[in-house]
C-alpha cells in the first residue's frame, strides 16, 4: 500500500505537490489562528469582481460534476463511471459527517459569539447556518478534479485541475459559507475518496468500459451499413 502511494505521488506529482503545499499552508493557518480571526482575514481580500466570480464558480462543487458525467459518457464510459462513483461516495461521507458534527457556519457562529463583528457577505448569496463541517462543495470539487487528473497525461493540465479544485474550496470561505478547517477536511476527503475509487473500482471494470455512446453508435451504424450491403 505504501509503495502504491509513492508511485501515485510520483506519477501525479503535478496535482499532489501543490495539494500538499495547500494542506500544509491551511493547516498552519488553522493551528495558529482562531477560526473567527482566520475567516475575517481570508475574506478581507474581496472585490466586486471576485464577488461575482465566486458566486457562480462555487457551483463547480455542486451540480457541475454530474453534468460532466453525462458528457463523458460520449467520450469514455470508464471515466464517467469513476467520476460518478467518486461523487456518490463523497456525498455519503459529506452528508454523514455534516450530521454527526453539525457545526455552525460562519453566519451563525459570528451572530452567537461576535454579534458586533461584521464579515464579508456577497449580495444575493444565501447564508446557511448549520452543517458546516466538512465542506461538501470542496469534497465534490477535489473528488472530481482528482479523478480527472488520473486520466490526464499532461502535467500542466493536472496542475490546472488542482487550481480549479482549490478555487472551489476558497470560494466557500470567500462566500462565508464555511471556515478554513471545513475546506481543509473536505479537500482531504475528496482526494482520498477518488484514490480509493480509482484503485479499487477501475480494475474491476471490463473492456466494455473503454467504449462510449459515440463509439457504440458508430459501431452499430457501421454494422447496419454492412448488413444492408449483403
Amino acid at each position: 500500500m505504501y509503495l502504491y502511494g509513492v508511485l501515485m505521488m510520483k506519477k501525479y506529482w503535478a496535482f499532489y505537490v501543490p495539494y500538499l503545499v495547500f494542506v500544509l499552508a491551511f493547516l498552519l493557518l488553522v493551528l495558529c489562528n482562531s477560526k473567527a480571526d482566520l475567516h475575517l482575514w481570508m475574506t478581507s481580500f474581496n472585490s466586486p469582481a471576485a464577488d461575482i466570480f465566486f458566486h457562480y464558480y462555487t457551483y463547480v462543487g455542486d451540480w457541475v460534476p454530474f453534468a460532466v458525467v453525462g458528457g463523458l459518457l460520449f467520450f469514455r464510459y470508464r471515466i464517467a463511471l469513476l467520476v460518478l462513483a467518486a461523487q456518490l461516495v463523497s456525498a455519503v461521507f459529506s452528508t454523514s459527517l455534516k450530521h454527526i458534527f453539525n457545526e455552525s457556519r460562519p453566519s451563525l457562529y459570528f451572530s452567537q459569539h461576535f454579534p458586533s463583528v461584521s464579515f464579508h457577505h456577497v449580495a444575493g448569496e444565501h447564508l446557511y447556518t448549520t452543517h458546516s463541517f466538512p465542506s461538501g462543495h470542496t469534497i465534490t470539487a477535489f473528488a472530481f478534479f482528482m479523478m480527472l487528473a488520473f486520466y490526464t497525461r499532461h502535467n500542466p493540465v493536472r496542475f490546472l485541475y488542482f487550481v480549479l479544485a482549490f478555487l472551489v474550496g476558497y470560494s466557500r470561505v470567500y462566500l462565508s459559507q464555511h471556515f478554513a478547517v471545513d475546506v481543509l477536511a473536505g479537500s482531504a476527503i475528496g482526494v482520498l475518496v477518488s484514490v480509493f475509487c480509482y484503485q479499487y473500482i477501475d480494475n474491476k471494470l471490463l473492456a466494455w468500459a473503454d467504449s462510449s455512446i459515440y463509439k457504440d453508435f458508430k459501431k452499430k451504424s457501421k454494422d447496419k451499413s454492412l448488413l444492408s450491403e449483403i
